[in-house]
């Protein structure tokens, strides 16, 4: 093998890994967190930054072919798609009355009601 084939086998390789990464933390985050918005943030970035470099991994492994100017196009529709619509479902989740997480108190780690917060009429 040339040194340019081990170099973008490396280089293929270490985009996948990186790209692996960041779905791994998006999924951990999104079992983690404590609240749909804290989900939604970490599953839009993460996902959206993790299949963007994997993707990137396909051109370098592909070379410079048609086949990655389509994957250039995806990319910058994932790049434009994923934090659009995360945006638009946390709006719509914020519209209908889906509260956020706040840490108030020791002990207390969740309120969603107005009799939680001693706002009773």
């Amino acid at each position: 093998m040339s040194d340019t084939t081990i170099l973008t086998n490396l280089l293929t390789v270490l985009l996948l890994l990186i790209g692996a990464f960041f779905m791994l933390a998006g999924t951990i985050g999104f079992v983690r967190f404590p609240d749909f918005y804290s989900r939604m943030h970490a599953t839009g970035k993460c996902d959206t930054l993790g299949e963007g470099l994997m993707l990137v991994a396909l051109i370098v492994y592909g070379g410079a072919t048609f086949v990655s100017v389509k994957i250039l196009f995806l990319i910058a529709f994932i790049l434009l798609a994923n934090p659009t619509s995360t945006h638009a479902i946390a709006k719509a989740a914020y519209d209908v009355g889906l509260e956020p997480w706040r840490k108030l108190e020791e002990g207390v780690e969740w309120m969603n009601t107005d009799e939680d917060r001693g706002e009773t009429e």
